[in-house]
């Protein structure tokens, strides 16, 4: 076996070294240096298109086939830096890495010609880029306006009244108040606040009153100005030949004992009020500021004076319905039988947003009343929705827009998850770190940087919370219908991701959800193939080994959760640039000894599988940082060396032994171990071992035997300690109870405590969720 590998080495070194292929060796050397300029090059490319989409410029056909040109050599750059770093991997024998070297060589020449030509092309064929039309921002002007007066707002009334009891009323307080109105694109904000702004009492409550569209584009001069000329009645002209501190000195002395409301509609910018408040008095006058915004942390911003926040949802269809009738049956708003169930269809597919309603309504108003017409309306509206004809399209992509670089491959992996579909808060994060978008910072773990990713997404409405436990942490989340349209659109837009329904997978698709049942992968090889999902059943009950050779060779993510999986292949161990193995809920038994070869593989999930052993080296798995192996019945065994993976964080159903819990001492970088069968006589040494874990967050403990007491009396957990489950005899709570100020959530099953545990939980001040069981007789 080794005979043809050795020669075959010889001959490649051989050839290096021949004066006809210096040049070639020479190359091969260079690779690490070619490939730190490929990084660097792929992040200004990504820098330039996020700057593209900022700027939000029309270029027309020959601008976004130039795009799509560079997108496809973005792509191709990730694929040589993946292989490139794969073969640095240590382990890899000599003749791996130069065949990886020269193949890196390769590409990266490819990619350098790729981009000459491109940028010649650019230059030649050159036309000269239009400039930013003013036209998007005239129309948010002309939108917001309060002197628009068509403002229907069925639906919102209940909003409406508490709005203007906090403008009104307030509790009658005289201090300078906030109020902001949070919610999606297309919710209604505008329209509430100027229901409000109009309102007869309001105007008579107010000496003086105005009304700013402040946009993303707005300096803080023109907003300085506007106040300037709505609050002082200063003349246009006036105001506007006027420099920023002679407008801030104005505003200062000339508002003084006045009570004044003040609109400021579409913020983005959390740091408006730091410098908005700079200007205006505190005199005890009862005066009001109102702001609509889709970014909650533009409402978390305020301080120095009192802030209310409400936060708007998509109407109930009963809501929903009432303004649709109102706009597409303009003479008496009933809606003719004939046409009813469709017209309700129509009114689904808008899911609650006054925006899409009152657009979808305005449209039918027009259309013949008959079951034919309005059906084949139906056929298109999806489209209309999702391609702008309705107007929804443009709302909600200037919140793509607006987020940062990072979140918006965040926000199209949400494309892959089926319609209505909820994705758990901890599955996402693991997702968007086995892609690449998470960076490490030197100061936080990658887990921390992903969540505060998605609680900013959260925060800008472009995510929805789903579940959320006792003491208000996301579990779940999911996205609005319309928002997940835009996701599925701007995927295949950007060649990101794409949505099988009815056909399997194509040669270039970079990511693939699989939402039918029984898909199968054709032949053809998949050069580009980065992640697969796998919904509604589609997982085959065998991959077969050409296909993971041929399609699945670059793949970061294989998601088979709840699928028909009944094995896994040997070649799984080939796939060397895995970091996300989803097998949760399939039918597996076993998994391949091959395993231990994905040194990449940061996430292991094999939750309610049939497994009952791991028997290939886990310890293989040096970037292992989640291993999820929680059964309903029983836990696994898992062979010796696991304490050599620096990286866990995430270990839950382990079956425990005197060599299992021995080893689990290393591990202090764990932050949740679910630990089961343990014998009493090695308690001792796992409260020793627990106790150096500083960020333990979650502790579930099972012993062998719950008729016997477990000594736990050693145990001192981490102040981070929020959840804690604990079976078998107890009789009484060890002393460290006390010392848990952060636990929220404490299960006790089968204790047998003997004395009244109250008196010490209660003393508990975090203590949320308390779940006792006992055995039955």
């Amino acid at each position: 076996m080794a005979e043809p590998v050795l020669a075959s080495l010889i001959h490649v070194l051989g050839s290096l070294l021949s004066s006809r292929a210096t040049d070639h060796g020479r190359r091969l050397w260079s690779v690490s240096r070619d490939v730190g300029w490929l990084r660097d090059e792929l992040h200004s490319m990504q820098l330039f298109l996020h700057e593209m989409e900022v700027c939000s410029i029309e270029g027309g056909v020959a601008r976004e086939a130039w795009i799509d040109q560079m997108r496809d050599i973005m792509s191709d750059s990730e694929d040589a830096i993946d292989i490139f770093d794969a073969s640095q991997v240590q382990g890899c024998c000599v003749l791996g890495k130069l065949r990886s070297r020269h193949d890196v060589g390769a590409r990266i020449r490819r990619i350098r010609a790729q981009l000459s030509d491109i940028s010649r092309r650019r230059l030649e064929y050159a036309v000269e880029r239009p400039r930013e039309s003013s036209d998007k921002w005239i129309h948010g002007l002309l939108a917001s306006s309060p002197m628009v007066h068509d403002i229907d707002v069925v639906g919102l009334d209940k909003y409406l009244d508490v709005l203007l009891r906090h403008i009104l009323d307030g509790g009658l307080e005289s201090e300078l108040s906030v109020i902001s109105l949070v919610g999606m694109g297309g919710v209604g904000k505008t329209t509430l606040a100027k229901k409000a702004y109009t309102n007869p009492d309001v105007k008579k409550h107010f000496e003086c009153c105005a009304w700013i569209y402040v946009s993303k584009t707005m300096e803080l001069r023109s907003i300085l100005c506007e106040m300037v000329k709505g609050l002082m009645r200063i003349p246009s002209a006036e105001a506007s030949s006027l420099c920023e501190k002679r407008l801030q000195e104005l505003l200062l002395s000339g508002l003084g004992c006045k009570k004044f409301l003040l609109v400021f509609d579409d913020v983005w910018d959390r740091g408006l009020w730091d410098i908005i408040k700079l200007v205006l008095p505190r005199n005890c006058s009862g005066s009001r500021v109102l702001v609509t915004t889709r970014n909650a942390a533009v409402a978390g911003s305020v301080e120095g004076a009192k802030s209310t926040v409400q936060q708007l949802q998509p109407l109930p269809f009963e809501d929903s319905w009432n303004l649709f009738c109102k706009k597409a049956f303009l003479q008496d708003g009933i809606c003719p039988d004939a046409v009813k169930e469709t017209a309700e269809d129509i009114v689904k597919k808008c899911v609650g947003l006054p925006l899409a309603i009152v657009a979808a309504g305005s449209m039918m108003s027009g259309k013949e009343q008959t079951d034919t017409e309005w059906k084949s309306v139906l056929a298109s509206i999806q489209k209309d929705l999702s391609n702008g004809q309705m107007g929804i399209q443009q709302t909600l992509l200037s919140s793509y827009r607006d987020l940062p670089h990072p979140l918006k491959p965040c926000f199209m992996l949400l494309s892959v998850i089926p319609y209505k579909s909820q994705i758990s808060r901890k599955k996402l994060v693991r997702l968007w770190i086995a892609e690449g978008f998470v960076k490490e910072k030197a100061d936080e773990t990658l887990e921390i940087t992903a969540e505060k990713y998605l609680a900013e997404l959260i925060n800008k409405s472009m995510v929805e919370v789903a579940t959320a436990s006792i003491s208000g942490r996301v579990k779940a989340c999911r996205v609005h219908d319309l928002l997940h349209d835009l996701a599925i659109w701007l995927s295949e837009n950007e060649k990101f991701s794409i949505i099988c329904a009815d056909k399997g997978p194509s040669v270039s698709d970079r990511r693939v959800s699989l939402q039918m049942p029984h898909v199968s992968f054709s032949n053809e090889r998949k050069k580009r193939l980065r992640s697969v999902f796998m919904f509604n059943n589609s997982a085959p009950t065998a991959i077969k080994c050409n296909v993971i050779s041929r399609s699945f060779g670059l793949v970061r993510i294989l998601d088979f959760e709840d699928g028909n999986m009944l094995e896994l292949p040997k070649e799984i161990g080939g796939l060397v640039h895995l970091r996300y193995l989803g097998l949760r809920g399939t039918k597996l038994k076993k998994l391949p000894r091959t395993m231990n070869k994905l040194y990449h593989l940061q996430t292991l999930d094999i939750r309610k599988t049939q497994i009952k052993r791991i028997t290939f080296q886990i310890k293989c798995l040096r970037n292992l940082r989640h291993l999820e192996m929680k059964q309903d019945d029983q836990c696994i065994q898992i062979p010796i060396g696991f304490n050599q993976l620096d990286k866990l964080q995430i270990l839950t159903g382990l079956q425990a032994s005197t060599a299992v819990v021995r080893e689990i001492a290393s591990l202090t970088q764990l932050k949740k171990l679910s630990i089961e069968d343990l014998k009493n006589e090695d308690a001792k040494e796992l409260c020793s071992s627990v106790n150096n874990m500083k960020e333990l967050s979650y502790l579930s403990i099972f012993p062998s035997d719950g008729t016997r007491p477990l000594d736990l009396a050693m145990l001192e957990p981490s102040s981070c300690l929020q959840k804690l489950n604990l079976a078998g005899s107890l009789q009484t709570l060890p002393n460290w109870f006390a010392q848990l100020d952060n636990l929220t959530k404490l299960r006790l099953s089968f204790s047998q405590l003997e004395d009244d545990p109250l008196s010490v939980l209660v003393r508990l001040p975090n203590l949320m969720f308390l779940q006792g069981a006992c055995n039955a007789e």
